[in-house]
């Protein structure tokens, strides 16, 4: 009687197990995009603003505030182009 029981219920088993591998597959190709400046703190009171694709450190801050607003200044200079005509 048990073998019965799980012989109905193995196709549909097997059903769910191959759409959660389906699943699976999609979420592993989504890229997590980076964000283009990363501020880290250094010391106490200290902040720099890096460049994520190249980790070089493109400033520095004394708060953690303006360490944030000069990061997304950098963002929308580089969204916009502004920086590369001087």
């Amino acid at each position: 009687m048990q073998q019965l029981i799980i012989r109905q219920e193995l196709p549909s088993l097997l059903l769910q197990t191959a759409a959660a591998r389906m699943a699976f597959e999609e979420r592993r190709r989504f890229t997590i995009e980076r964000p283009a400046y990363q501020v880290k703190a250094v010391s106490r009171g200290f902040y720099h603003v890096i460049e994520t694709s190249t980790d070089k450190v493109l400033g520095f801050r004394r708060s953690h505030g303006e360490a944030i607003a000069y990061a997304k200044q950098l963002t929308i200079r580089a969204r916009d182009d502004i920086g590369a005509e001087g």
